[in-house]
């Protein structure tokens, strides 16, 4: 019996590849099954749009939401792409919902109007965090830090000239 083991564990390793080697072969691993779903949505994405997703933000550019994403960024991430006498802005100064909040009044001092007017506190929130280095008025302490009364920002203004520089290369 103890000779027949081997021959046994033999016969059914034999059996076992034979059944195996008839199971419908899997030909992608689930890593790339996702790779390719992936592809296929970006793909999708892709042919959906006629145009880059630079020329889309330059259209976008000039609108009062783009300055409000732009002016609420700054307030929540900072800002050092200036080199104004100030000194950087640091981010963080206020809550994002403040910021919000500060960023439809700031589109106020300069004009324009937010999508649903700024709160009531807005000002005392501008005040009190941003007319330090800015100014009551927003023009900026004659040139120590940015006048956030202009009609479009410093930095939706670099960021217009570096979407221009990208679609004159793809051009």
């Amino acid at each position: 019996m103890k000779q027949m083991i081997p021959a046994l564990v033999i016969i059914s390793v034999l059996f076992y590849a034979l059944y195996l080697s008839n199971q419908p072969k899997q030909t992608k691993s689930p890593i790339e099954k996702t790779e390719k779903m992936t592809n296929l949505k970006y793909a999708k994405h892709i042919e959906a749009h006629k145009e880059h997703h630079f020329e889309e933000e330059l259209k976008r550019l000039r609108t009062s939401q783009y300055t409000k994403e732009y002016i609420v960024s700054v307030i929540n991430h900072g800002s050092n792409q200036f080199n104004f006498r100030g000194g950087e802005m640091e981010g963080g100064f206020a809550s994002p919902n403040d910021a919000a909040k500060i960023a439809c009044y700031v589109l106020e001092l300069s004009g324009k109007k937010c999508k649903q007017a700024h709160e009531k506190d807005a000002p005392m929130f501008y005040s009190s965090i941003c007319a330090g280095c800015h100014g009551e008025d927003g023009k900026g302490l004659n040139g120590t830090y940015p006048d956030l009364t202009r009609k479009k920002l410093l930095g939706v203004e670099k960021r217009e000239a570096f979407l221009k520089s990208l679609m004159a290369k793809t051009k």
